[in-house]
């Protein structure tokens, strides 16, 4: 039961003290929304009302102005009393704890608050920006008048400056001086939004008159200054080139018409006052006059080089032309005896075509210079390739002339190498014979007889009319290196003979006590003296002797070769 009464006890509590809670916080929410109402209220814009209304404002601005006053009067004196006496409404409930349904009402009045306020804010911002145009377009109004004077001012004292063009600017600014009065008529008669619009078109149009007046100048100062004594000096320029012969790559003459079209269009432009296409025209002028007097430079500037490289170029021909004659006669004189394998000669005939082509068009240059007139730009063109033309066929011509110089001189090696074959050949022969061998292995002699017929061939070769010394060089090569493997052979005859004998001699004092000696010997015997196979002969007496004494074979060989070596020095 206690438990029972302490329940009920809290939840009394908890429900008293919800309801303070709620009672609360209504009342501050209300308070706070009756304060920003008493703010609004102790901050009238009357002042501001009345300080525009002074402006004596017209047409459109008059019209903002008087819905503003009217919102302003509509928001004090109705809106926001009511809305005042909703919220002491809601706040007596509060007092009264009728709380039930008090967060919906409560919270659209928060709204209204906060919209009223919002409305405020926008109203008197109307108001401080008509205040704020009426300022700018009273100080607008002095400087545009300031800034009419100036400009009139300038045209006045500086009128020569601008030319055909001054007509034109004194009319443009006669029209905007016009415009100026009608928007200080209605700036006057408080029209701010009406004379927002043509502001604005005064602001444009002033800013392209003064484009006009900065621009203007300099244009006028070339079309009547700088650019006829261009076209002066073009012309002065052209009819003494002319009369000197000069031709052009591109037509300057009709440069020269094109310049005076375009200066009588420049000055039609200038007359209007159209920057724009005056600017362009002035551009297009001044590229034009560059172009030809470049052409023209270019050709006094080639001809200049042209005439001093003249006798230097003449004098490089010459020597190529000389250098190419003698080339050609000594090629000729080569191939009567010698096989030309590279091309030389076509090689040599190709550079005495080019040769020709550039000596046409040199002697093409000389022949045209004093009778009509010359493109000198392309002859310079032409020279200038063609001498590095002749610097490397004069490289050319030293190559070919080189690559055959050495023709006599291997020649005459040749003829020595042959001899010397012949020679080592007949030596190899004598060594042979001086053996007094029972006879020669069959590959060996044909060895020794191929290598004889290529010695041959080569001295056959060589006492030909004209001469293959490409090939012959080729041969010479492969005729040495068969004379090295046959020298080769023949020592391996001379000495494997020259053991045998030893080694047979050798074994007379084992052939009665070992018959494998015996019948080594007569194998040995057999194959020295009937199949002349002296490396097989040695072989066999050597081993059989081996096994008897142990190293004799190697005694005997160096014993051999001492021999040998004392030989030679002697």
């Amino acid at each position: 039961m206690v438990v029972v009464l302490v329940a009920i006890v809290l939840v009394a509590v908890a429900i008293y003290a919800t309801i303070l809670f709620l009672q609360r916080s209504y009342d501050e929410r209300i308070v706070a929304a009756k304060n920003e109402i008493e703010k609004l209220v102790e901050t009238p814009l009357e002042a501001e009302l009345t300080a525009v209304e002074a402006l004596n404002l017209s047409g459109d601005s008059l019209e903002e102005f008087t819905k503003v006053k009217h919102d302003y009067h509509a928001l004090i004196n109705q809106q926001l009393p009511e809305l005042s006496e909703h919220l002491n409404g809601l706040q007596a409930k509060v007092q009264g704890y009728q709380l039930v349904k008090l967060t919906s009402p409560l919270k659209a009045r928060e709204q209204q608050v906060a919209v009223a306020k919002a409305q405020y804010d926008e109203l008197k911002a109307t108001l401080v920006e008509l205040k704020q145009t009426a300022e700018v377009h009273k100080k607008a109004i002095t400087e545009r008048k300031e800034e009419y004077q100036s400009i009139r001012k300038t045209l006045l004292a500086k009128n020569f400056s601008y030319g055909p063009s001054i007509d034109k600017l004194e009319e443009e600014l006669s029209a905007l001086e016009k415009d100026f009065d009608k928007y200080a008529q209605v700036t006057q008669a408080g029209d701010f939004v009406s004379s927002n619009e043509l502001l604005r078109s005064l602001e444009q149009k002033t800013s392209v008159l003064k484009i006009a007046l900065k621009k203007l100048p300099p244009i006028y100062r070339n079309l009547k200054n700088v650019f006829p004594e261009q076209l002066t000096e073009l012309k002065t320029g052209l009819a003494q080139l002319t009369k000197e012969k000069y031709a052009f790559k591109e037509d300057v003459a009709q440069k020269i018409t094109q310049i005076e079209k375009l200066l009588q269009e420049d000055e039609a432009y200038l007359k209007a006052a159209d920057v724009p296409k005056a600017e362009a025209c002035d551009q297009e002028l001044a590229d034009l006059i560059d172009s030809a007097y470049e052409v023209m430079e270019n050709e006094y500037e080639a001809k200049v080089k042209v005439t001093r490289q003249e006798e230097h170029f003449a004098e490089f021909l010459k020597h190529a032309k000389h250098q190419e004659k003698e080339l050609l006669i000594e090629l000729d004189r080569l191939s009567q005896n010698y096989t030309l394998n590279h091309n030389e000669l076509e090689d040599a005939h190709a550079l005495d075509e080019q040769l020709k082509a550039i000596s046409q068009r040199f002697e093409a240059y000389l022949a045209a210079k004093d009778k009509r007139p010359v493109v000198y730009s392309q002859i310079l063109a032409e020279q200038t390739k063609d001498l590095e033309s002749l610097t490397k066929l004069e490289e050319e011509q030293k190559q070919i002339s080189e690559s055959v110089s050495d023709l006599f001189e291997e020649e005459k090696e040749a003829v020595a190498a042959v001899q010397g074959f012949d020679n080592d050949i007949h030596r190899l022969k004598r060594e042979v014979e001086n053996l007094n061998l029972p006879g020669l292995p069959s590959d060996y002699v044909e060895y020794f007889f191929k290598v004889g017929d290529e010695i041959e061939q080569l001295d056959r070769d060589l006492n030909k009319i004209q001469l293959d010394m490409e090939q012959i060089a080729h041969d010479l090569i492969n005729t040495q290196s068969d004379l090295d493997v046959l020298a080769q052979k023949t020592q391996e005859i001379i000495d494997s003979s020259a053991l045998t004998e030893e080694m047979l001699q050798y074994a007379n004092r084992y052939r009665n006590k070992y018959p494998e000696v015996a019948a080594a010997y007569a194998q040995a015997y057999e194959l020295f003296a009937r199949e002349y196979d002296y490396m097989s002969a040695l072989d066999t007496i050597s081993e059989a002797l081996e096994t008897v004494e142990p190293g004799c074979y190697k005694r005997i060989e160096n014993n051999y070769k001492d021999s040998a070596q004392r030989r030679a020095v002697v």
